[in-house]
């Protein structure tokens, strides 16, 4: 059984979510940028999906504690996530491809 209290755990203070939702912001901007520029569809939908995928997990990271959980309890959201990543973008893929036919 595990009994280490809910304060044992090294949570950030107040500053380093600041930067963190700074960074998020930053990414933000770049996305926006990005999608008002004249790219190819697949390198806008690869970087756009890139950025998505690292303001999520830092939001899952940070903001949901995730970082700090048991890797027990990580394990299978991490599963499910990359699942469901692989079949949107499956999904995605298939409908930029087959919309310029």
């Amino acid at each position: 059984m595990d009994t280490t209290s809910h304060k044992d755990h090294a949570h950030p203070n107040e500053r380093v979510y600041v930067k963190v939702a700074l960074w998020l912001g930053l990414i933000t901007l770049i996305e926006i940028v990005i999608s008002y520029t004249e790219f190819p569809d697949w390198a806008m939908f690869l970087s756009l999906i890139g950025l998505s995928a690292i303001k999520f997990t830092v939001v899952v990271g940070y903001f949901m504690h995730l970082k700090f959980d048991n890797p027990t309890l990580r394990k299978p959201f991490i599963a499910g996530i990359v699942l469901a990543g692989a079949v949107y973008t499956a999904v995605l893929l298939n409908l930029l491809l087959h919309s310029n036919g």
